[in-house]
Order: structure tokens, then sequence, then C-alpha cells
């Protein structure tokens, strides 16, 4: 598992660190976050880190791999955040929390019923699948309605693109 961490952190930096690479952003193109932006940045964060503890959680009450699967997923996910949230100097809320433990208590209330929700069965398990990836995608579009840096929206469209294939796991 440690192993898989560090190789994701590698390809996310890798990956958002490439983006410097890319031909100079027109003038129109931002290169920075507004608060509002940067606000919105850390609640995602959390909801990738929401993904990733309750399908974690639930690999461990279900018996399909496709939460396991879709859990690792989701930590690429967080370490493209966090990745992006250390480049705009920005507090990431996920780093110094325990699996089930979240800085938003609105998240933290969201991690608690949807565990109970989805460890009744894997028809149930599945529906929390569909409940998190269509709150990630949400949120995900709803930052892409913005002006953002061209890192940030990069690494938004994987998500989103990750997102859809996750959502579509679910609806069994």
């Amino acid at each position: 598992m440690v192993q898989i961490k560090k190789v994701s952190t590698l390809l996310a930096t890798i990956m958002v660190g490439s983006f410097a690479l890319m031909p100079a952003a027109s003038a129109a193109t931002p290169t920075s976050l507004t608060a509002t932006q940067k606000i919105m940045m850390r609640n995602l964060a959390e909801e990738e880190k929401l993904a990733r503890d309750v399908y974690t959680y639930l690999a461990a009450k279900v018996t399909t791999r496709k939460f396991s699967n879709i859990a690792r997923s989701e930590q690429t996910h967080m370490n493209y955040m966090a990745t992006l949230l250390t480049k705009y100097k920005q507090w990431n809320p996920t780093t110094t929390r325990k699996a089930g433990v979240f800085y938003n208590q609105d998240i933290q209330a969201l991690y608690t019923s949807l565990t109970t929700e989805g460890a009744v069965g894997l028809l149930p398990a599945y529906a929390v699948g569909v409940k998190i990836e269509e709150l990630d995608i949400g949120t995900i579009e709803d930052l892409l309605l913005e002006s953002l840096p061209v890192d940030v929206k990069a690494a938004l469209e994987l998500m989103l693109a990750a997102s859809f294939n996750h959502l579509e796991a679910y609806q069994y």
C-alpha cells in the first residue's frame, strides 16, 4: 500500500508538474486562484478523501473488489489535489486527518451516513458509490465553470473523466 501511494504521489507530481512545460497561457488564462476557488479546491480535496475513506470502509464490508480498486483511484485524486494545493500555497485539510475524520463537519456527517447506509449490503453499497460520484462530478463541474489556471483545469478534467467511470461501475 505504501508503494502504491508513493507511485500515485509521484505520478500526480509529474502530471501536474508537466503542465508547467506547456506553452504560456494567453492573457485571459489566470495563473492564480480566486478566494472562492481556493475554498472550492479545499472542499474538493475533502470530497476525494470522503470517497476514498468510504470506499475503503465498504471494501471491508462487502465482497467486491470494486471498492478497493476505486479507493486507490480516489487516492490518486487526493494526490492531484495535494499537489495543486501545495503549488497554490493552500492548506490541505486532508493531510493530518485519519480515515473517516474530516475538517468539514458536513462531510463528516455525510461519511457517517454513507458508511452506515452502505454497510447493509452490496446493492446499498453501490447506491452509496453512485451518490459519492454524483457529488464529486457536481463539484468538479462547478469548478470547471470557473476561469482556472491550465494545470488546475487539466487535473480536474482527468478527475471528472475518472468520476464518470466510477459512476458507471456502481450503476451495475
